[in-house]
């Protein structure tokens, strides 16, 4: 229902068009009149003035080609939840992508846990899947579906409080449980020294870590791996190619985020961004005169989905994500943001063509018309 900015100036036009034709066809049955001739061959040509002159060819030129482009989006898999995305996406010259679960494929798994604490391992997994279980991320779930591969019981956790894309708080058992990533622990004046020669290691690997601490002292980390979608290299091939420069914006580490990054081949990498961070990166990038697409899947990119540019969404995601966004994309295939670039620009050439034969034949035409070269049953045609 949402109208294209292309469509809002052609009907500008038509509203000066449409009293225009009348005044012309008014003006061209005066004319006839005054120069003799008789009253039915000046009606004839007045009517064939307002015939050749339709402003129909006008005001579908744009909602057919956006009827046309939307529904070529849905059977290739892309949503889109707002009209103008289609118009706007043809100008994207910079596409930004979240890390976990969008050029991963968001189906994380733990491969290690390395406990410090004075509790055994089935404790600890106990204590930060019960956490977790309140979570939606991704990471929280694998923590989840670890404690059931080992037939652990989950514990009702309280004072559950969520920060998105560092961590969480919550009371289990007794024990005052912490789970996130190293920056957000640090803050919470949590000691890591005794972790991070093991967390380097893993985080080299590719590994994304999840910090524990347990009643403010470090407990462990849950080293995690999440695999690449298999068509997320040929896609930001695809999007170089185009002139479109990538960049991966992620809360994870910086070893982390770079081993995936030289995997797909992104350009440029910034790690450690909490949700108000990749906001700015992508305020800072408009400023500089960019135009910026985002593709996210989780809470913590809700915001930057709703400042950029165009803001693309996996089907996987979060709901909030997916609100966010203007395109969502079907079973997580990223590689459906370079369709969508692809059926934008298809669409705005299909849209110009239109009005530039609508606008040719009425300047053309209606000369023609005025002049008496048309009847009705012709101009009709």
């Amino acid at each position: 229902a949402s109208k294209l900015s292309i469509q809002k100036t052609v009907d500008h036009f038509s509203a000066v068009l449409v009293p225009a034709v009348i005044t012309l066809s008014a003006g061209t049955f005066g004319g006839w009149l005054l120069a003799g001739e008789t009253f039915a061959h000046a009606m004839a040509n007045a009517i064939a003035v307002l015939l050749i002159s339709c402003p129909c060819a006008l005001g579908l030129a744009t909602p057919a080609a956006n009827m046309v482009g939307t529904g070529r989006a849905a059977r290739r898999g892309i949503y889109i939840r707002n009209g103008e995305a289609l118009e706007s996406a043809a100008s994207i010259d910079t596409v930004i992508f979240d890390k976990t679960g969008t050029i991963t494929e968001g189906n994380a798994k733990v491969t290690e846990l390395f406990n410090i604490s004075t509790l055994d391992d089935q404790k600890v997994i106990q204590l930060a899947a019960s956490v977790e279980f309140n979570s939606e991320h991704i990471l929280g779930q694998a923590i989840v579906r670890y404690a059931k591969q080992h037939d652990i019981e989950l514990l009702k956790a309280s004072r559950f409080y969520s920060y998105p894309d560092m961590g969480l708080r919550a009371t289990v058992d007794k024990h005052k449980v912490l789970l996130g990533n190293q920056h957000w622990l640090e803050k919470q004046k949590v000691n890591l020294d005794a972790l991070k020669s093991t967390a380097n290691k893993l985080s080299e690997q590719g590994k994304t870590l999840v910090y524990l601490a347990i009643n403010e002292n470090a407990a462990g980390v849950f080293a995690l791996a999440d695999p690449i979608r298999a068509n997320a290299e040929q896609t930001i091939r695809t999007l170089h190619k185009r002139n479109i420069n990538t960049l991966m914006l992620t809360g994870d580490t910086e070893q982390a985020a770079h081993h995936i990054a030289m995997q797909v081949g992104v350009e440029k990498v910034i790690a450690d961004a909490n949700p108000q961070k990749k906001l700015q990166i992508i305020r800072e990038l408009q400023q500089q005169g960019y135009q910026v697409a985002m593709i996210g899947d989780g809470i913590n990119d809700a915001p930057a989905l709703a400042a950029a540019n165009l803001s693309l969404a996996v089907e996987k995601g979060t709901g909030i994500a997916v609100e966010s966004s203007d395109l969502v994309l079907l079973h997580g295939d990223i590689g459906k943001v370079d369709d969508a670039i692809l059926l934008s620009h298809e669409t705005l050439r299909n849209i110009k063509q239109n009005l530039f034969w609508a606008f040719a034949y009425n300047v053309i035409a209606i000369p023609f018309a005025v002049a008496g070269k048309l009847n009705p049953t012709l101009a009709s045609a």
